[in-house]
């Protein structure tokens, strides 16, 4: 699997905690200002800031996020609240990034599940021309007026969330901003380091060395990572919505050529429909090609490792991977474990006692 195959968008239609609108409560409160003011418009109250677990629509968000852009009179608003943004803050989330045993292992742990990470973009992993690599963001689908608000506290947030999974100050190559540099874009500096900012680009990115990802986390532990990753799934699943029929279809056609997986373009024509619209509803679907892809991929694969007489190359050929260290990575990054040890802990779970 190739960097450029890990993205995640979270669906149209969700529900989202609190927990960014209680973050800007808190920050407004230190700044002695009253709250009533941030919330207006959005139907919520003061009383339910003590509830950060309940559920708002991504609208109430934006309304606070435009309220606080009014009152804070700050250009510098985005970056600072998105460094407040500690991976900590993300539950059991940031549990499975902190745990996991690479930076990049922590990254995917990010991608896998959008719904959890509340985005409002589009990420993904992405290889450069010149061999760098970069957390992209597109596909912006929020107020326009906010864009600039949203481009800077995703960066910002998303920066300190992989320093605090590092240990360390994240070192980055350049920022890409899709809009002309704002007038603010020399404190950058102080969010992102001592890098390029780059305007006018095809997308927003954050850029780093490829080597960089590959650094040993200092909280790796690998009981903890499986768990964490374990409740993110369930989480997950439970917010998906019901597929389309569109989707539904998608996915049997799919399911029954995981051998040898067609492009979603060879898919549309199979569909009689063309790509932009398979794009379309799986986007409503909270899942990409890839995601489905992955998802079908991993439930073959539980099922051919309860197999005993199955050798994991053999598995590995059944679910379209050309090499069985491509599955076995695939595996890891789906499950928190390698095929093996996995095949291990359902014949130790349902062994008698």
């Amino acid at each position: 699997m190739t960097p450029s195959d890990l993205a995640c968008q979270a669906p149209d239609h969700r529900l989202i905690s609190l927990q960014s609108t209680c973050l800007i409560a808190v920050w407004l409160q230190e700044q002695q200002q009253p709250i009533e003011p941030l919330l207006a418009g959005s139907g919520l109250c003061p009383n339910d800031l003590q509830t950060p677990a309940r559920l708002i629509t991504p609208e109430q968000e934006q309304q606070v996020f435009a309220n606080t852009v009014a009152l804070a009179g700050d250009p510098l608003v985005g970056l600072k609240l998105g460094q407040r943004m500690r991976v900590s803050a993300y539950g059991q989330l940031g549990y499975a990034m902190l745990s996991a045993p690479t930076l990049l292992d922590a990254l995917q742990v990010m991608l896998a599940f959008p719904v959890l990470l509340g985005s409002y973009f589009r990420l993904q992993l992405e290889t450069l021309p010149d061999g760098q690599l970069a957390l992209r963001a597109d596909d912006y689908h929020a107020s326009p007026a906010l864009q600039l608000f949203n481009v800077e506290l995703c960066l910002s947030s998303i920066k300190a969330m992989l320093d605090d999974a590092l240990g360390a100050h994240l070192q980055l190559s350049a920022v890409h901003l899709s809009s002309k540099a704002p007038e603010h874009s020399a404190d950058y500096a102080r969010y992102f380091g001592k890098c390029p900012v780059v305007s006018n680009a095809d997308a927003e990115r954050l850029v780093f060395a490829s080597g960089t990802l590959n650094a040993p986390l200092p909280l790796a532990e690998p009981v903890t990572h499986l768990e964490a990753r374990r409740y993110c799934q369930s989480v997950q699943d439970s917010f998906r919505p019901e597929p389309s029929p569109l989707v539904s279809q998608l996915s049997a056609q799919l399911e029954q050529q995981l051998e040898s997986p067609p492009t979603l373009e060879q898919l549309a024509t199979q569909l009689h429909c063309t790509t932009r619209t398979l794009r379309r509803h799986l986007r409503r679907s909270g899942c990409g090609y890839q995601q489905l892809l992955d998802r079908l991929r991993f439930q073959r694969a539980k099922l051919l490792l309860n197999r005993e007489q199955l050798p994991v190359y053999a598995i590995a050929e059944q679910l379209g991977f050309s090499e069985t260290a491509s599955f076995r990575h695939a595996f890891q990054r789906w499950s928190g474990t390698t095929p093996r040890a996995w095949r291990q802990s359902q014949q130790h779970r349902h062994a008698p006692f």
